[in-house]
C-alpha cells in the first residue's frame, strides 16, 4: 500500500504539478470544497480562497483578541527558508512571518509546534501530513497541502 501511495504521489506531482486535484486519499483531510458564503473573498491560481490577498485587499480584518483595550500587535517580517535537498526537484521553501502573524501571535507557534531557533525543527512533508508543523493548520483551515507551488516557491541556489 505505501509502494502504491508513493508511486501515486511521484505521478501526481510530475504530472499535475500539485495544483488541481479536488479529491486524492493521499491528502484525505485537506480541505473541502469552498462554501457559497465565501464566494467574495480572491481565490489563488489553484482554485482556494487566498487568505493572503483578503487580508490586503480588506473583505476580512481579523483581531489578535476579542479585548478592545488591548493594542494590536504588529506583525513580524521575517522569511525563513527551507532548504530542500538537491535531489528532489522542487524549490526550496519560504515560510514569510509577516501574512501569518498579521492574524496570528507568536505564541499560537512558539515555542509548541516550532522551536524558534534555526535547524531545531525536523520538518519533513510526511510530518506535515501527519498534522504536526505547518500541517496544524494547512490542509484543515489554511491553503492545502498540495498547492505545492505556494511554499515551494524559492529557485535553489547553484
Amino acid at each position: 500500500m505505501r509502494q502504491f501511495l508513493a508511486i501515486s504521489l511521484i505521478f501526481w506531482i510530475f504530472s499535475a504539478g500539485c495544483a488541481f486535484a479536488p479529491y486524492n486519499p493521499i491528502f484525505p483531510n485537506d480541505q473541502p470544497a469552498q462554501s457559497i458564503a465565501l464566494e467574495y473573498l480572491p481565490i489563488t491560481p489553484a482554485g482556494y480562497i487566498d487568505w493572503v490577498k483578503a487580508l490586503q485587499k480588506g473583505p476580512i480584518n481579523p483581531r489578535d483578541t476579542l479585548d478592545s483595550s488591548i493594542p494590536a500587535s504588529k506583525p513580524f517580517d521575517l522569511n525563513i527558508v527551507f532548504k530542500i535537498d538537491k535531489r528532489y526537484p522542487l524549490k526550496d521553501v519560504v515560510f514569510p512571518h509577516y501574512p501569518h502573524t498579521q492574524w496570528l501571535d507568536c505564541i499560537n507557534c512558539h515555542p509548541a509546534i516550532f522551536l524558534p531557533r534555526a535547524g531545531a525543527n525536523p520538518v519533513s512533508m510526511q510530518r506535515i501530513f501527519k498534522g504536526e508543523f505547518c500541517g496544524r493548520c494547512h490542509g484543515k483551515v489554511a491553503f492545502p497541502l498540495y498547492d505545492c507551488g505556494r511554499c515551494h516557491s524559492r529557485e535553489k541556489k547553484s
